[in-house]
């Protein structure tokens, strides 16, 4: 068992791997017990099983927040896929249709705004860092530090966040900061400034603007407690200095 630095949001992380006899535990690094730690992932085996069957492709894989055994103090979140197991392994089931890998992360319930916040930064990494396995026999204690130390950095450093918005009341994340496309109306959410820019098409009527505008208040409360300024871009003089300050590319 081992803790994570006080002044760190994310607190913990528990990496599971499902076998015959159910999920295991690969490392715990928390400060949590391991039998906690080891009932908490078979609940979150469960949920994520139950959540699957209603899930759609694109939707989120991770989910939370969730209790955690044993404690009021934190809350989890967690992230799940499926990998081809290690050749070692002898049942027939796995080897056939693969095993579930579960990362759990912990954190101060009191901090649900900030990992709200934090969410849209840590699923994209836990997904690409995850595809870099070939088979279960990958996933190990080292790999889990590792996890640790990246999305510790992810979510503690300053960045620049890019998402898109439809009429429809969505405000969407774009995999990649760097790139927006010209045909979206767009925020630039700055956290080293504490500004979100918003960049709207000349054809998005008013009304359909004012309740950009207003999702977007919604959204600074929400993941920020108010914090930042909201500021609407027009002129293409005041949008090309922030995109190349950025070096945010608009593409087709």
């Amino acid at each position: 068992m081992l803790g994570i630095r006080d002044e760190s949001l994310i607190k913990g992380i528990i990496l599971t791997v499902v076998k015959d006899s159910g999920p295991e535990i690969v490392a715990n690094l928390s400060p949590i017990p391991e039998e906690n730690a080891l009932i908490t992932s078979l609940h979150m085996v469960s949920l994520a099983g139950l959540e699957e069957e209603t899930r759609d492709d694109d939707d989120s894989k991770l989910i939370g927040p969730l209790p955690v055994k044993g404690t009021s103090e934190y809350k989890s979140l967690y992230y799940s896929n499926n990998f081809k197991v290690a050749d070692d392994v002898k049942d027939e089931r796995l080897k056939l249709h693969g095993t579930k890998v579960g990362v759990i992360l912990l954190f101060d319930a009191e901090k649900l705004p900030a990992i709200r916040r934090a969410a849209g930064l840590i699923e994209p990494y836990l997904e690409m860092h995850l595809n870099k396995i070939s088979d279960t026999s990958d996933i190990t204690k080292e790999f889990a530090t590792g996890i640790r130390d990246k999305i510790i950095e992810i979510v503690t450093k300053p960045r620049i966040r890019t998402f898109w918005m439809d009429e429809d009341g969505g405000i969407y994340e774009y995999k990649d900061a760097n790139y927006v496309q010209k045909s979206d109306d767009v925020l630039i959410l700055d956290e080293n400034e504490k500004r979100i820019y918003v960049i709207t098409q000349k054809g998005t009527s008013v009304f359909t603007t004012r309740e950009m505008m207003n999702r977007v208040s919604e959204m600074n409360m929400n993941m920020y407690q108010g914090a930042f300024k909201i500021v609407k871009l027009e002129d293409f003089q005041e949008i090309e200095p922030i995109l190349i300050k950025h070096n945010i590319k608009v593409t087709s």
